[in-house]
C-alpha cells in the first residue's frame, strides 16, 4: 500500500511540473514581422502588435489590439479555442479536434515564450 501512495505521489508530482500546467494563466504578447516582409504598403507604418495569451486548462483565449497603420489589422480581436503542446508546436484545436494555426516555439522559460508564425512572424510572451 505504501509503496502505492509513493508511486501515486510521484506521477502526481510529475504531471503537475508538465509544460501544459507552465503556461496556465495570462501572458502579455506582442507580434512583430519585419517590414522587409510586405513592401511598402500604403497606410501601413508599423510592424508590432500588443495583446494577450491566456491559458486556461486546456483553453486559450488570444487577444490581439490592432490600430490604425498595424500591419496586423486595425480591430481588436478576441478568439477563444482548444489548444494542446506536440514536441516544440503549440497547436490550437477546433471543435472537431483537428489541428489549426501552428505556433513554433523558439524559445521557452517560467516567464517567457518566443513563437513563430509562418516564416516571418514572431509573437513573444511574457508573464
Amino acid at each position: 500500500m505504501k509503496k502505492i501512495i509513493s508511486l501515486t505521489f510521484v506521477i502526481l508530482s510529475l504531471l503537475s511540473c508538465s509544460d501544459d500546467h507552465k503556461l496556465e494563466g495570462t501572458w502579455d504578447a506582442i507580434w512583430e514581422t519585419s517590414p522587409e516582409s510586405f513592401g511598402k504598403i500604403e497606410g501601413i507604418e508599423n510592424f508590432t502588435m500588443n495583446g494577450k495569451f491566456i491559458f486556461n486548462g486546456d483553453s486559450i483565449t488570444i487577444i490581439a489590439h490592432g490600430y490604425k497603420g498595424c500591419v496586423f489589422g486595425v480591430d481588436t480581436i478576441k478568439h477563444s479555442q482548444k489548444w494542446n503542446l506536440q514536441n516544440d508546436t503549440l497547436y490550437l484545436v477546433n471543435e472537431t479536434n483537428l489541428k489549426g494555426i501552428s505556433y513554433l516555439i523558439r524559445s521557452k522559460d517560467e516567464n517567457y515564450i518566443e513563437l513563430q508564425l509562418m516564416e516571418d512572424i514572431f509573437i513573444h510572451l511574457k508573464k
